[in-house]
C-alpha cells in the first residue's frame, strides 16, 4: 500500500512528466498565436466578439509575449516538481501555478482540447489539495480519493459512451478511428481492414476494460495490477497509434491515488 506522501509524489512526477511534454510542445508551436499566424489573437477577437465576448487585453504581439511567459512558466513549474526532496509546501506552490496557468490556456485557447486536459486538471486540484493540507490532518487524503474517484468515472463514462455508439458495437471504430487525417495511421489502418475481427476484438477489449475499471478498486491486489497494467497499454497504444500521447500522462498520473484508495478500502 503506498503511504499518502508516496502516491502523492509519484502522481506529482507523472503528471509533471505530462505537462513538460505538453508545454514544450506548445512553446514550439507559439509563432502561430503571433500576428499573421493561424491563431493570430487579433483574429481570435474578432471571433470572440461574435459570440458575445471580448478578450481585449490578449491582442496581437502583446497576446503572444504574454502566452510565452505563461508557457515558460509551466515548463519551470514542471521541472520543480519532478525534482525531489522539496517541502510540501514548495510542491504546492508548483501545482498550483500549474494549474493556475492550466485554467488560463483552455479560456484562451479554445481548440485541440480532449479528456487529458481536464483530467490534469483535476489531478492538479487534487495535489493542491494534498500538498497544502498538513500530514497530521486526516483529511489530507481527500485530494487523493478526488483523484481516483474521478479517474474510474472517466474510465466509466468512455466505456459507456463506447458501448452506446454502433460503431463501437459493431466492431468497425478502429477502423474509423484510425482512417482519419487526425488520428489516422495507415499501417495499423491496413492490418484491421484484411482482419475485421481483429478491429473488433481491440474494441470490445477496451470497452470491457473501461466499464469494468472500477471494480478494481476493491478486487484483489493482483486483480488491480492487471487493470492498471491494460490501461497504460491503453493508453500507451492511443499515444503510438493514434498520436494522443498526454493521455498517457494524465491518466497513468491517476494510478497512484487508486493504488493509495485500494489499499485503504482493503485495510492493505
Amino acid at each position: 500500500m503506498l503511504t499518502i506522501e508516496s502516491a502523492a509524489r509519484i502522481t506529482a512526477v507523472i503528471v509533471g512528466i505530462g505537462i513538460l511534454q505538453g508545454s514544450l510542445q506548445l512553446l514550439f508551436s507559439l509563432k502561430e498565436f503571433g500576428l499573421s499566424g493561424l491563431f493570430d489573437w487579433n483574429s481570435k477577437q474578432i471571433l470572440a466578439r461574435s459570440h458575445g465576448g471580448s478578450r481585449g487585453w490578449m491582442v496581437g504581439h502583446s497576446g503572444s509575449v504574454w502566452l510565452r511567459v505563461v508557457v515558460i512558466a509551466r515548463i519551470v513549474c514542471s521541472i520543480a516538481l519532478i525534482t525531489p526532496f522539496q517541502s510540501n509546501l514548495l510542491y504546492a506552490a508548483y501545482v498550483t501555478i500549474i494549474l493556475l496557468s492550466s485554467l488560463f490556456l483552455a479560456y484562451q485557447i479554445r481548440y485541440g482540447k480532449d479528456g487529458s486536459n481536464q483530467i490534469s486538471v483535476i489531478i492538479l486540484a487534487g495535489l493542491a489539495f494534498t500538498f497544502l493540507i498538513p500530514t497530521s490532518s486526516p483529511f489530507q487524503a481527500v485530494g487523493l480519493y478526488f483523484i481516483a474517484a474521478q479517474a474510474l468515472l472517466a474510465y466509466f463514462a468512455a466505456g459507456i459512451s463506447k458501448i452506446s455508439n454502433a460503431q463501437w458495437r459493431q466492431g468497425s471504430a478502429m477502423q474509423s478511428i484510425l482512417n482519419t487525417a487526425t488520428y489516422g495511421h495507415s499501417t495499423a489502418a491496413a492490418v484491421i481492414r484484411r482482419r475485421p475481427w481483429l478491429g473488433g476484438f481491440v474494441g470490445w477489449s477496451v470497452i470491457g476494460v473501461e466499464i469494468i475499471f472500477p471494480v478494481a478498486l476493491v478486487a484483489p491486489p493482483g486483480v488491480l495490477v492487471a487493470f492498471l497494467f491494460a490501461g497504460a497499454m491503453l493508453h500507451l497504444g492511443t499515444a503510438v497509434l493514434i498520436g494522443l500521447d498526454t493521455f498517457f500522462w494524465a491518466f497513468t498520473a491517476t494510478f497512484p491515488a487508486i493504488i493509495f484508495v485500494h489499499g485503504v478500502l482493503l485495510g492493505g
